[in-house]
């Protein structure tokens, strides 16, 4: 099968209002991304990419573990472990609890 290189894909820049516009239907007030990008009238693949380049860039850079090592395995010691366990949404913590083990 041979493309013809006569036709070109018509690509059109999203503006950051959009963009920012996106992010915040999709992670602040919970739309699913088809919805979103059907309302703010951008393309699905474009919104779809966005969205997961926000989730990959900031909200896993920006989670910061307590050690190097963030899953341990250890003998039982006579010492008090503490373990907090945070939900975050769009980067921001929802709920958090922490859990006291003897």
């Amino acid at each position: 099968m041979i493309k013809n290189s006569d036709t070109k894909r018509q690509y059109v820049k999203i503006s950051e209002n959009q963009k920012q516009a996106l992010l915040e239907l999709v992670f602040q007030i919970g739309m699913k991304i088809r919805e979103a990008s059907l309302k703010l009238n951008i393309k699905y693949a474009a919104s779809k990419t966005m969205v997961l380049k926000f989730r990959k860039k900031l909200i896993r850079k920006q989670f910061l573990y307590a050690s190097r090592k963030p899953c341990q395995i250890g003998q039982k010691t006579k010492h008090i472990a503490t373990l907090k366990v945070i939900t975050q949404v769009g980067g921001k913590e929802i709920n958090s609890k922490t859990y006291i083990y003897n």
